[in-house]
């Protein structure tokens, strides 16, 4: 063989080889194109079950400070307040399963075990529990569920190129709605607890005026797009925002019982909630315009 026919096959190698990897780099690249947005729904189920048993326990929080407190009309409602928790504690076992098969895992099924005993160590401990204890350790499961929250949001769904255009909702679902119904599910606790009491602690009234101040500033973080929701949970923050400072916190405060109190912090938080699966939607609905061979999953799945 001569060198000009050997240059020439070693340059046909080389150009196949090239080809070869264009092809296969071309071919990787629609899989991962495919697989981002079936990931991202799949994290927004995931997330979706994060954010029920973050209603269920923060629902919990309230009860249960208020009949720590002395209100004893809490009392009944709170067994089938922890089957709830428990059941949503089921639904988040087997995504901490899923989780813990991916590349980088956001929550593991074991950590998923680890908080439900200690959920379940809270309840057993309840009646000898002071409602600052019981406080503290409710805020304690809710900050991991929410930091597993961001975790999916982040890895899940706020990937480049998942949802363009959909900035604003990635962070009102993943992070800026769900801080804002914490800061008012803690605001409703405290405040059930202290109305039950019919006293306010110096301790307790600076973190319910820092609670209302830090709520009204992620609301105006959060409502970007003015819509029924947004609107709804504007006024419904407003009027609990208002019944804590004017009736339970200032000086000449008419009073306000804790069962208006729970009833007006629930109405809140609801609200938020609200909106909150309103961004879900707009966000299953983009990935099911990135997916044409999927339908969008059903409204209820929240």
């Amino acid at each position: 063989m001569s060198e000009a026919e050997m240059n020439s096959m070693i340059i046909g190698v080389l150009a196949t080889a090239l080809l070869g990897g264009l092809w296969w780099g071309w071919r990787r690249q629609r899989r991962q194109d495919w697989r981002l947005p079936q990931r991202a729904r799949e994290g927004l189920h995931c997330a979706g079950d994060l954010v029920a048993l973050v209603a269920e326990v923060q629902q919990h929080r309230g009860m249960s400070g208020a009949w720590l407190a002395g209100d004893q009309g809490f009392a009944g409602r709170l067994p089938a307040k922890q089957q709830a928790v428990n059941r949503h504690f089921q639904a988040l076992l087997a995504h901490g399963e899923r989780e813990q098969r991916e590349r980088y895992c956001c929550f593991s099924r074991d950590q998923v075990a680890a908080l439900q005993r200690q959920w379940q160590g809270l309840v057993q401990g309840l009646a000898a529990s002071t409602p600052e204890q019981n406080f503290q350790a409710h805020c304690r499961l809710v900050s991991v569920l929410l930091e597993w929250l961001a975790a999916v949001a982040e890895a899940r769904i706020e990937q480049p190129g998942v949802l363009p255009g959909e900035g604003n909702s990635e962070r009102n679902f993943g992070h800026r709605l769900p801080a804002l119904a914490e800061c008012l599910g803690q605001a409703r606790a405290l405040g059930s607890s202290v109305a039950a009491r019919r006293y306010c602690p110096p301790v307790a009234r600076v973190r319910l005026l820092f609670l209302t101040g830090r709520a009204e500033s992620l609301l105006a973080q959060a409502a970007g797009d003015r819509g029924t929701e947004v609107d709804a949970a504007r006024q419904a923050v407003h009027d609990f925002v208002s019944a804590l400072r004017g009736r339970l916190l200032a000086a000449d405060a008419a009073g306000l019982s804790a069962a208006d109190c729970f009833s007006l912090g629930t109405a809140a938080v609801d609200a938020v909630f609200r909106w909150l699966e309103q961004e879900r939607l707009r966000l299953d609905g983009a990935l099911g315009r990135r997916e044409p061979g999927l339908a969008p999953a059903a409204a209820g799945a929240l």
